[in-house]
């Protein structure tokens, strides 16, 4: 079971496997809120925002490596004058994924999460 941004409280997050959420209809691992528990891998990346329970996704990108990425990420400032409660972060692992593909999987996120925004 995952849980979806802007959809439950965080309380229907946790699973007995591994955690995960769903973002637009995809589901990511995580959420994490320390980046050492993100493997240095390629993939799609979700910074989240938790308040009162429910996540806001502050931003989605592409890595060759995600943990290296979070870190050293460029709009670090702009997710902490976002910070509105626990800063975490979300990722889809895919070591296969070409920059084309990465970008059409954002893309359908944010047009999916666009339509769901009241």
């Amino acid at each position: 079971m995952g849980c979806g941004v802007y959809d439950y409280p965080a309380s229907m997050c946790a699973t007995e496997q591994k955690p995960t959420i769903l973002i637009g209809r995809y589901e990511f691992e995580g959420p994490f809120d320390r980046p050492w528990d993100i493997a240095e891998r390629k993939g799609v990346y979700a910074v989240l925002c938790l308040t009162d329970g429910l996540y806001e996704l502050l931003d989605i990108g592409f890595s060759a490596n995600l943990r290296a990425s979070l870190l050293n990420h460029p709009d670090q400032d702009d997710w902490l004058d976002a910070f509105c409660g626990s800063l975490v972060a979300a990722v889809l692992y895919s070591d296969a994924m070409t920059d084309d593909e990465a970008t059409l999987l954002i893309d359908s996120i944010e047009r999916e999460l666009s339509r769901n925004e009241f």
